[in-house]
């Protein structure tokens, strides 16, 4: 009975590998491909934002259709899947979200969009039955269980920059990808432009993202936004150097228009809030009160705690070398140090983070090119606050 147990669990491990290699992965360049019909279209879908913060950046998929097949092909290849279950923001905070390309049905895909108001524009691809043959096939190894999982990178690898991968994968040097050196724009200029109507989201991540998102877009960089890879798509050309050079894309059409509203681009109710405190705490000084003195150093100091986690505990590039540590530092959490008795040390302290608050509140009012990281303009009143706080200007006691 032991012995039969065993074989068993040895041939479904050998099963397992030989189902493996029956799906290998890219695609044998050599190996059978569908037959597709002069009717076949392959396209790139690309989906207006949404409501929620996981759709806030909008999407993007492939449609390969064969209409003329038998039965009729019309799928959608989606490599925003993701499981969203308990723990979902924990796993994305530490950089450990894992995403799949899974598949569905045109008409599946759809209905969500219809049901949520959200826009889809389709742009069909020129490519010939062969070429899409050849995409399809990657597409399909691509999306065997053992293939199709990846570590999703915000801003690098994403469901929108997979579709350059996967164009550029398929086709090689045939695929002309003549994206514009931007020097204009930041990854952070382009993420609040999209958190415009979400203002408490705009304000979290332009805090949590340090000096990487500052960086110039560079060649395709704006790509991993679903709308701003639509516009690259267009730019770029298939057999460039042969007499058959064509534009990647032949048509764009708008299937369904987008129902939500468009936010404008500013940084909302976070920075009201902001003058508010700087006010109540330049009241509290004036008064010699100290309540709200006391509790601002508590949030910011929790603040602090969690940049330097996203810094120095997380796989997020993209939260490293973070300035806003200087006006959100943990120590904040010992308090201003002003009490009768406290030790020489920590009022020395205390005057440090509160001039270090107030130099990158004024810091936050000059241009990027100074700063090298842009603050959300709620910092100025903040940082001002802390000094109200901490009031450098007092020396210890002697």
């Amino acid at each position: 009975m032991k012995r039969a147990s065993v074989l068993l669990l040895v041939l479904a491990v050998l099963l397992s590998g030989l189902r493996a290699q029956d799906v290998p992965f890219p695609p044998d360049p050599d190996g059978p491909r569908r037959a597709f019909s002069d009717a076949a279209k392959a396209s790139v879908l690309t989906c207006s934002p949404g409501n929620q913060l996981y759709s806030a950046f909008g999407h993007t998929a492939i449609r390969v259709t064969d209409l003329a097949a038998d039965p009729p092909l019309d799928k959608v290849f989606n490599y925003g899947t993701f499981q969203f279950s308990d723990g979902f923001y924990v796993r994305f905070v530490q950089g450990e979200l894992i995403y799949s390309l899974s598949t569905s049905t045109y008409g599946g895909f759809l209905e969500e969009y219809i049901r949520s108001g959200r826009g889809v524009s389709e742009q069909r691809l020129n490519l010939e039955a062969a070429d899409i043959a050849e995409l399809y096939a990657y597409l399909q190894a691509n999306a065997h269980p053992d293939h199709r999982d990846y570590r999703y990178l915000f801003l690098y690898d994403n469901c929108a920059t997979r579709v350059i991968t996967v164009l550029e994968d398929v086709f090689g040097p045939r695929l002309t990808v003549d994206c514009p050196d931007r020097r204009d724009s930041t990854y952070r200029d382009l993420l609040r432009a999209k958190l415009g109507g979400v203002p408490l989201t705009r304000f979290g991540i332009d805090v949590v993202l340090g000096l990487p998102v500052d960086a110039d877009l560079g060649r395709c960089g704006d790509a991993f936004l679903p709308d701003h890879l639509a516009v690259e798509l267009d730019g770029m050309k298939l057999d460039a150097n042969s007499l058959e050079e064509r534009p990647l894309v032949r048509s764009t059409e708008m299937v369904l228009p987008s129902m939500l509203p468009t936010a404008p681009d500013r940084a909302g109710w976070p920075l009201t809030a902001g003058w508010v405190l700087l006010v109540l705490c330049a009241a509290e000084w004036f008064l010699g009160k100290r309540w709200l003195r006391r509790l601002l150093p508590v949030l910011t100091g929790l603040v602090g705690v969690l940049l330097t986690f996203l810094w120095f505990g997380t796989d997020h590039a993209d939260t490293r070398f973070n300035l806003n540590v200087l006006w959100a530092f943990p120590l904040h959490l010992l308090g201003a140090g002003l009490g009768e008795g406290a030790a020489t040390w920590r009022r020395q302290l205390a005057r440090f983070m509160g001039m270090a608050a107030a130099g990158t509140a004024i810091l936050s009012l000059a241009p990027p090119e100074v700063t090298r990281q842009a603050f959300h303009p709620a910092v100025l009143p903040i940082g001002l606050a802390l000094l109200f706080c901490f009031e450098p200007w007092k020396r210890p006691a002697k």
